[in-house]
């Protein structure tokens, strides 16, 4: 590729970088109250260590702080009032540093930037990174993004025979921990099993000196979970929640999911996965003599399997996977023997990319679920704000409620949820038994609700 079109790549990717600029201004999508509700209470309570929701320690999920760390800094310096740009600023850095780390790894490989910027835009590109997990603000952007510099650091670490690399990839491992799960661990794992299976890498990754950095890596985790964190039940709150996703609900449910599951996957990988499928079936050749292209997409492929063999999770548990796809893809549209005219493709996916995120997406936040949820939190603050507040909805409504709420009164105490002997105040709750009280009643815009019991003079406020 000539220097014109390299610089034309680069503009495309910066083109595609200020696309999600809109994305930090979107109202609560789904459970991303559990975060910014987790910050504002572990600030309010100076509590560092472990997280918080509803006033306990170790509230929604009980996973490790470090998405909070990088957040509450950032709310700080905005106001508290923007927590949730705050949290949308770290996930879309994240996404975007996915991108950059993929493109430094495609030019270790290939010493080719061509190749570098291309794969840092198609993970852009991607229709799920760009149209719904690249920015919706949970833990798991940030996830991938440590899981894959784990990965790329020991790939680089075994081209450059580089135990400095190889030890920063497991600290890198130990921040995606620390990030949310266990399971960056089985990502690392299968992809250090499928470079140990290259005979160029294997005196490498199996040298003493590299054992005493995998043992060092080993005990991170153990530290954290011992010495660190306040959540005396996280690695069991941890463990569980792998273990909660082993179960089978139903056999024809598990036999179905077995079809849709990867069919979904293929979908939200576009445009990726249609340009790998193609050079698969009809260009095998060319696949299998670039050994970098098969690691990659063998990475890719043995990370996948056991989400799909997990009778449940969704595609947002294996979003590492969409960057070792979008790298072989980059190197194989590349080649001169390549059908594809990847300028229109790109064109096309940044439209798509710029008319959902400018257009689309804002009008469906507003007439039928975002805008809501404000309106809901600004009702019950005017309507209610001088008795006590509490909150024992969990559902996606009520935590983007509740966080809304918060985030208006950051200088007052979050809402915690109701001591069993309170005499006065409102419970912002999923149903109306939630617990004992008189239902002062249910509070619907646009196809959502929550329930408001009361108790004591409260329930004399107007309805």
């Amino acid at each position: 590729m000539n220097a014109s079109k390299h610089i034309k790549l680069m503009s495309w990717y910066l083109f595609a970088v200020l696309c999600f600029v809109p994305t930090l201004f979107f109202y609560y999508v789904g459970e991303e109250g559990v975060f910014t509700l987790n910050s504002l209470e572990m600030w309010q309570r100076q509590e560092f260590m472990s997280t918080v929701m509803y006033g306990a320690i170790g509230g929604g999920g009980g996973r490790p702080p470090l998405f909070n760390w990088l957040m509450i800094p950032i709310a700080n310096f905005i106001g508290w009032e923007n927590v949730l740009i705050a949290s949308r600023i770290v996930t879309v850095s994240a996404t975007i540093s996915t991108s950059l780390i993929i493109g430094w790894l495609a030019h270790q490989l290939w010493r080719d930037k061509s190749i570098s910027w291309l794969a840092a835009l198609l993970y852009l590109v991607t229709a799920d990174v760009m149209l719904d997990h690249g920015w919706q603000s949970y833990a798991d952007p940030l996830f991938s993004m440590f899981v894959v510099l784990s990965i790329a650091l020991a790939w680089g670490a075994c081209l450059r025979n580089s135990y400095w690399l190889l030890g920063a990839a497991m600290v890198a491992t130990f921040a995606a921990f620390l990030t949310k799960a266990f399971t960056v661990y089985v990502f690392f794992g299968i992809s250090l099993l499928i470079l140990i299976s290259i005979a160029d890498f294997r005196r490498f990754l199996l040298n003493p000196r590299a054992w005493g950095i995998y043992v060092f890596a080993v005990l991170m985790p153990l530290i954290w979970l011992k010495l660190g964190t306040h959540d005396a039940a996280q690695d069991t709150k941890m463990a569980s929640d792998i273990l909660e996703k082993l179960a089978v609900p139903n056999i024809a449910d598990y036999l179905k999911r077995l079809v849709i599951y990867p069919a979904e996957m293929l979908i939200r990988l576009m445009p990726a996965s249609f340009f790998i499928g193609y050079f698969i079936f009809r260009q095998r050749d060319i696949v299998l003599q670039h050994p970098a292209v098969r690691i990659s997409l063998l990475i890719a492929l043995f990370n996948f399997l056991p989400y799909l063999l997990s009778p449940q999770g969704g595609v947002r548990y294996v979003i590492p996977v969409f960057a070792f796809v979008v790298l072989a893809a980059a190197y194989l549209l590349m080649q001169k023997n390549s059908p594809f005219q990847i300028k229109k493709w790109l064109i096309v996916m940044l439209a798509i990319g710029f008319v959902a995120r400018f257009l689309i997406f804002p009008y469906y936040q507003k007439t039928v679920r975002g805008e809501n949820y404000a309106q809901m939190a600004k009702e019950i603050v005017a309507k209610y704000g001088q008795y006590p507040l509490y909150a024992t909805n969990v559902s996606s409504v009520g935590l983007s409620v509740v966080a809304n709420i918060d985030s208006m009164q950051s200088n007052r105490p979050a809402l915690i949820w109701p001591p069993s002997d309170f005499k006065e105040g409102i419970v912002i709750a999923y149903s109306p038994n939630d617990v004992p009280g008189l239902l002062l009643r249910t509070l619907h815009i646009n196809g959502d609700s929550v329930n408001l019991i009361c108790r004591g003079a409260a329930c004399t406020a107007e309805k």
